[in-house]
């Protein structure tokens, strides 16, 4: 404990800052792990969220095939657990999971939280990604695989949400982290 705790002293002292989220010191030993904590907040594998979007444009989802190559946002209402978030941006996303489905209806979504409203998040994130496990007839390629790796290298957080648009379930997603600046401050100095 008092090494661990003069090795994050220096760290703070030296860098100038504490060590990442996904960086701890083990109890009664010397060694410093990356990661291998069970994921808290918005990606808690164990908790499975009821991501809800409305939409008021009777004609959104042309819209969002319209807007998908430009990459362009289609304000919402995003409601989480009895938190509402308004004007979040909704766009489909991913090149052969958009493409390659075919006939199926069940696309990716990316939802930008701080769209409209500057500094909007969601338990700390401001872009969310909900995949549609393209050719993963099983749904749990991404998550099983997060989660195992991440216990070796830096790598996102992912986890289940069941997710409705205007009132219609359309089943369960993976939710991603995306690869950002919040993901690089969970991961590196």
């Amino acid at each position: 404990p008092l090494f661990s705790f003069f090795l994050g002293d220096v760290f703070q002292n030296l860098f100038g800052q504490s060590l990442p989220n996904s960086m701890y010191f083990a109890e009664n030993e010397h060694t410093l792990y990356t990661n291998g904590r069970v994921s808290e907040g918005l990606y808690n594998e164990e908790t499975l969220r009821d991501f809800q979007i409305w939409f008021s444009q009777p004609n959104y989802w042309q819209t969002l095939k319209d807007n998908y190559q430009n990459k362009i946002d289609l304000p919402a209402t995003m409601v989480v657990e009895g938190d509402t978030f308004f004007n979040v941006g909704v766009r489909f996303k991913g090149q052969t999971s958009y493409s390659q489905t075919q006939n199926s209806d069940k696309k990716s979504f990316n939802i930008t939280m701080d769209y409209a409203v500057p500094g909007q998040d969601l338990d700390g994130y401001s872009t969310l990604n909900l995949n549609n496990c393209f050719e993963d007839a099983s749904f749990m390629r991404e998550v099983s695989y997060l989660h195992q790796i991440r216990r070796h290298v830096p790598a996102a957080r992912a986890n289940y949400v069941r997710l409705f648009i205007n009132g219609v379930s359309w089943g369960i997603y993976p939710n991603v982290q995306q690869l950002n600046g919040d993901y690089l401050k969970e991961w590196f100095f």
